[in-house]
C-alpha cells in the first residue's frame, strides 16, 4: 500500500548492529489529536483513518480463513502480567454455593471456544494499532503509519481491539476528554462492525470480545495506576464470561456490550 508507511531512505548492517535512516512525516499522532486537538479535527482524522482502514482491507483482502487465537495469545503473556499485577493472580473461588472460576480457568475455557471462531477471510493489518503508531497530516489529508514490524496477514479484528483499548487506557482523568476518549471508541467500533456487516462476517462481535480480553489484561503490564489496571482486568473478565455464556451455536447473535465496557 504504496505511501501508507515511511519510506526506508538507507539501511547498513554490521555483524549483529544495524541502522536504519527512514522518511520524515509531517503531521501529529492520533493520540495528539485525541487530546489537544479540536472536536472538527478528530472527526476529520477519525474519518480519514476509517477510509484508509476499509481501503486497505479490502484491497489486501484474501478468501484465506485465519485464526487469531487471542487467548494463546493472552495465556503467553499472563505471567508477565502477574509480575506487575500479582493480585489478579487468584484460584476459583467458592462463594455463599457459586463457584467462582480463576481467570486462568475463564481463558483455558475461552481457548476451547475460540477453536471454532476463525475470522472468514485474512487482511494485512498493522499488528501494533496503538493511538500513538498512527498519524496524520491535515495539510496533506493524510494518514501514515508507524512501527510497522508485527504486520502480516491476520483477522483485522486485532487491530480493531488493540485500537479501542489503547485509547481506553490513556490515563486521562479530566471528564470531558474522558468522554470525548470513550466516545471515540465508540464511534471506531460502529465503523468496524460495519466493515463486518458489509463483508458478511457473522462471528466480528465475538471475536472482537475476545480480542477486546486480550488486549485489556495485556495492556496492564504497562499501566502501574492500581485503580485503572483493576478496571481494565475486569472488564476482560467480565467480557470473556459474557462469551462463554453463550450457547454453542449461536455466536452470530453475541454481541459485544460496548456501551457498557467503554464508560467511565
Amino acid at each position: 500500500y504504496p505511501g501508507l508507511a515511511p519510506r526506508i531512505l538507507s539501511y547498513h548492517k554490521r555483524r549483529q548492529s544495524a541502522a536504519l535512516l527512514i522518511e520524515h512525516l509531517a503531521g501529529l499522532t492520533f493520540e495528539h489529536i485525541l487530546l489537544h486537538e479540536s472536536r472538527g479535527l478528530l472527526q476529520e482524522t477519525l474519518g480519514r483513518l476509517s477510509q484508509t482502514l476499509e481501503s486497505v482491507w479490502n484491497e489486501t483482502r484474501t478468501k484465506k480463513p485465519v485464526c487469531a487465537s487471542y487467548m494463546r495469545q493472552l495465556a503467553k503473556r499472563l505471567d508477565d502480567v502477574y509480575s506487575i499485577h500479582p493480585e489478579f493472580r487468584q484460584g476459583d473461588i467458592h462463594l455463599c454455593g457459586r463457584q467462582v472460576p480463576a481467570f486462568n480457568t475463564l481463558v483455558q475455557q475461552a481457548l476451547v471456544r475460540e477453536a471454532q471462531l476463525c475470522a472468514p477471510f485474512s487482511v494485512y493489518i498493522h499488528g501494533d494499532f496503538n493511538v500513538d503508531n498512527i498519524i496524520y497530516d491535515p495539510v496533506e489529508k493524510r494518514i501514515n503509519f508507524i512501527d510497522l514490524h508485527r504486520s502480516r496477514y491476520m483477522d483485522y479484528v486485532q487491530d480493531v481491539s488493540v485500537f479501542m483499548v489503547s485509547n481506553y487506557r490513556l490515563q486521562i482523568l479530566d471528564l470531558p476528554l474522558r468522554r470525548r476518549i470513550l466516545e471515540l471508541s465508540r464511534e471506531f467500533y460502529r465503523f468496524s462492525a460495519g466493515f463486518a456487516e458489509k463483508s458478511g462476517d457473522r462471528t466480528f462481535e465475538i471475536r472482537l470480545a475476545l480480542g477486546l480480553a486480550r488486549s485489556f489484561v495485556t495492556s496492564t503490564r504497562f499501566i502501574l495506576d492500581k485503580s485503572l489496571a483493576r478496571a481494565m482486568f475486569m472488564r476482560s473478565r467480565y467480557l470473556l464470561e459474557q462469551v462463554l455464556a453463550t450457547e454453542p451455536g449461536q455466536e452470530k447473535s453475541f454481541r459485544v456490550p460496548v456501551r457498557e465496557i467503554f464508560v467511565g
